[in-house]
């Protein structure tokens, strides 16, 4: 018989490389503490909680953070020692469901369905947490829910050290209220937008009903945001979803970190033409379109979204590349980019079915003027023109 609900966890390592370097010296744990920056000139990757007090934050210099907090510890960053508490973090969490999937290096979403039909996913929850706690010095927050995004809103509500239960019953009390910047997958682009249309808290999205004024904003994701807005999410939880067979892609380490967005997204053009070209010249049309992102604390972002067809345009494949860096920015300084195309398959058995209603689809002599606007951009550098509407 079908699971007519699902439980699921999400749960997220608190201050995380603080977190590490307080479990090897126990002596730092009451003292402020910042990771990150050589010099004054320097940026913090993470600050602990005590130094939080003070109001010392993540992306913060070092010389504002001393302005603040005079007797801040600052600790180099060390991945070989958190990427070793990542792999107890996971180990831990691996005794407790076959089906988890990594967010990153300190966070992870569980299926607690089936432990939670003989033990209250509360227990569950504390059980985890003490024992994080007890044998590895980590402290986490978890969230439980019937979704994904529930799960990761709950985890985020209640830091350090707590666990929150949002059921969909709960959501107009619990999220509604909370400011539009929160709600995950708001990128800091997309927030500001939507507040010039009034839109102050997630509640606020749920509820606004001019779906073409959300369009110029969201694109064609209205629909997703405002449902998930409502509590709704019908992801599964996938352990290999960043694990790719077949591909292709290019990445580039940078000398100097990148800091600026425009700087970021033109970095992010080039890979992503330089992809299509390949996957152009492979005669292969892609499915799935992953960014990297790795940081100057070497810590690292895969992210991926799967169209509903296949594609080899550059702009189609451009367009998601710019919303999955979007939606997942950070303050940390940048040293790698990388795009990626898989779920590939030959172009000459690829075949869309158009819908007359869908005035914009993508014909072969669209495929063909947008080839030749590409050779054009190309060959001066820069997106010099592009293909204009239909009157």
């Amino acid at each position: 018989m079908e699971k007519k609900y699902r439980v699921i966890f999400h749960i997220d390592l608190n201050a995380f490389f603080a977190s590490c370097e307080m479990a090897e010296d126990p002596t730092l744990r009451d003292k402020a503490i910042g990771i990150g920056g050589s010099s004054n000139r320097g940026v913090l990757t993470t600050a602990n909680y005590v130094a939080r007090k003070y109001g010392v934050s993540s992306a913060m210099s070092v010389m504002e953070a001393k302005r603040l907090c005079p007797e801040l510890i600052i600790l180099p960053v060390n991945f070989d020692l958190y990427h070793t508490y990542s792999e107890k973090f996971f180990s831990v969490l691996s005794e407790y469901s076959d089906t988890i999937e990594k967010g990153s290096i300190d966070e992870g979403y569980l299926d607690m369905t089936a432990l939670s039909e003989t033990m209250h996913p509360l227990d569950i929850a504390n059980e985890i947490q003490q024992r994080l706690l007890k044998e590895h010095n980590l402290p986490v927050s978890i969230g439980i829910a019937p979704n994904m995004f529930l799960a990761k809103m709950a985890s985020d509500m209640k830091k350090p050290l707590g666990i929150t239960i949002l059921r969909k019953r709960d959501v107009s009390e619990k999220m509604w209220p909370l400011p539009i910047e929160k709600m995950f997958g708001i990128g800091k682009k997309t927030y500001p937008n939507l507040k010039l249309l009034g839109i102050r808290t997630i509640g606020d999205l749920a509820q606004y009903d001019d779906a073409y004024k959300l369009g110029l904003v969201l694109g064609n994701r209205v629909d997703e945001f405002q449902q998930k807005a409502f509590g709704h999410d019908d992801r599964t939880i996938e352990p290999d979803r960043y694990v790719d067979m077949k591909s292709i892609g290019n990445s580039q380490t940078y000398a100097q970190d990148l800091y600026e967005y425009q700087d970021i997204i033109g970095k992010l053009t080039d890979l992503t033409r330089k992809v299509v070209q390949r996957l152009q010249a492979d005669e292969s049309v892609a499915k799935t379109i992953t960014i990297q992102v790795r940081y100057n604390d070497f810590t690292q972002i895969n992210r991926s979204l799967t169209r509903e067809h296949h594609t080899d345009s550059f702009y189609e494949i451009l367009a998601i590349v710019e919303r999955l860096y979007d939606e997942n920015q950070s303050d940390k300084p940048i040293r790698l980019l990388g795009v990626s195309v898989s779920n590939l398959i030959d172009s000459e058995h690829f075949f869309r079915q158009l819908n007359i209603f869908q005035m914009t689809d993508i014909t072969k002599k669209d495929e063909a003027v947008i080839r030749v606007l590409d050779d054009i951009n190309e060959a001066y550098g820069q997106k010099i023109i592009k293909k204009g509407a239909k009157k």
